[in-house]
């Protein structure tokens, strides 16, 4: 059993209400373990995304939680949020006036008026309260500075964290699906069956089906995952009695529902 330092990723994590989840570089080991922390993530009420600069293609497409992912990051982008009850708001609308762009909210009759420390404020580079990144942000181009601002957290094989970084984690034994096996429990965070799925997708493709870079902890992890795939499979003994096995709840793992890459 791996065992991480992980305090200070829980002191940012208990905290936050928004994640996102950074993916440099685009393999199934890479995607699979961010889009199994950002499933653990919104199980844990923290609106989660992931950010990959490269689109996935067919290859990717049995990885649960893909419709949290996007290619698209502009820091310029402004968002103006309202903490108003959506129920409220009639309409939202736009116009110009000499120049400038004027939102407007239209509240329903009889609503209380918007006030002013309901109305939010932010660029796109402080979208999260919590960041994470699997690797280096070299490897994202014109987007690597996104790293200058708010709190990250760098899950890394290299041997040494970034000075951006609040927090992190290296481990140069192990695949990004290994570490996060691992790492999620250590966190608080559920490995429920989309996750554990798609670690152990990860898990099989990075080690080509654990024949290359395996060690015990490889072997542990893939039976994390394989276990938190299946359907309960075990129910109390009264009396010694067995319980019947026909009950669907008590069924035994099928070998054709175990997810391949």
């Amino acid at each position: 059993m791996k065992n991480y330092n992980v305090s200070e990723i829980k002191n940012l994590i208990s905290s936050a209400k928004t994640a996102l989840v950074v993916v440099p570089h685009l393999t199934i080991d890479s995607l699979s373990s961010g889009l199994a922390l950002a499933l653990s993530l919104k199980k844990n009420n923290i609106d989660a995304k992931v950010f990959c600069p490269q689109k996935p293609d067919a290859n990717y497409s049995k990885l649960s939680g893909l419709e949290l992912l996007t290619d698209n990051f502009n820091q310029n982008d402004l968002i103006i949020s309202l903490d108003y009850p959506l129920d409220q708001i009639e309409t939202v609308n736009y116009n110009q006036d000499n120049g400038k762009l004027n939102l407007i909210v239209q509240t329903k009759p009889g609503s209380p008026k918007v006030a002013q420390n309901q109305i939010l404020v932010a660029n796109q580079s402080a979208l999260a309260d919590v960041n994470f990144i699997l690797g280096e942000e070299t490897l994202l181009g014109a987007n690597s500075n996104m790293v200058n601002s708010g709190n990250w957290v760098q899950i890394t094989p290299s041997n040494t964290i970034r000075p951006w970084a609040k927090a992190g984690v290296v481990d140069q034994d192990a695949p990004y699906s290994e570490i996060f096996t691992f790492l999620l429990p250590m966190l608080g965070l559920n490995l429920d069956m989309d996750s554990a799925k798609d670690l152990l997708i990860g898990l099989r493709v990075a080690t080509q089906s654990f024949s290359i870079n395996v060690s015990p902890e490889t072997f542990e992890a893939g039976a994390v995952c394989l276990r938190a795939t299946q359907p309960l499979m075990e129910a109390p003994i009264a009396n010694g009695q067995i319980p019947n096995t026909q009950n669907p709840q008590f069924a035994q793992p099928n070998p054709d529902s175990i997810p391949t890459a």
